[in-house]
């Protein structure tokens, strides 16, 4: 739940209006949510995950925990990249899960395998125009919720989420797959 996880967070974490708010607010991503996207994107030991809009670290933390890859999650808000640092710590990960206070549109995430991304879709037309210039063919992107424009969706699972009622209304969530396609050759 929402406010149960702010209530684990730093007080200022729960309260600060900040950049991030308007960007995309802090929402938690629920756990059987942060598992169908490392599913639905086939993550495994071989993979660099990076998490644009990390949060609280759970998507990194679990991709390096239960599927074996290695990754960094970014944010714009101080007190949740200290607090998914010292979550990556208690689960024995941190040295394949990082985190860093950074915009996600100056990041440079040349180096992913799979993108994953919870942000609002006031926002995804230039989080998708950045990951078409910067990403790798063959590099998967898996979404919550919202697509990215112009974007082939290779895949669609929906899981139920009946966390996500008392804060959208919705008890599913909605997960997407996209595939970097092969670059034009001029």
């Amino acid at each position: 739940m929402l406010f149960a996880v702010l209530a684990l967070l730093p007080p200022a974490a729960a309260q600060t209006p900040s950049e991030a708010d308007r960007v995309s607010p802090f929402a938690v991503t629920p756990e059987s949510v942060v598992t169908a996207m490392l599913e639905v994107a086939r993550v495994g030991p071989g993979d660099t995950v990076v998490d644009l809009g990390s949060g609280d670290g759970r998507l990194v933390i679990a991709a390096a925990r239960d599927f074996g890859a290695r990754g960094f999650g970014v944010d714009i808000d101080p007190v949740l990249v200290a607090y998914a640092t010292r979550k990556a710590e208690e689960a024995g990960v941190s040295e394949r899960a990082r985190f860093y206070l950074r915009d996600l549109f100056k990041t440079d995430v040349a180096e992913a395998s799979v993108v994953t991304i919870y942000l609002l879709p006031t926002i995804m037309d230039r989080v998708a125009a950045k990951l078409a210039a910067e990403l790798r063919p063959g590099t998967r992107v898996v979404t919550h919720d919202y697509i990215l424009p112009g974007w082939r969706i290779d895949r669609v699972r929906v899981v139920q989420a009946p966390e996500k009622d008392e804060i959208i209304g919705t008890r599913q969530a909605s997960i997407y797959l996209f595939t970097v396609p092969p670059r034009a050759v001029p």
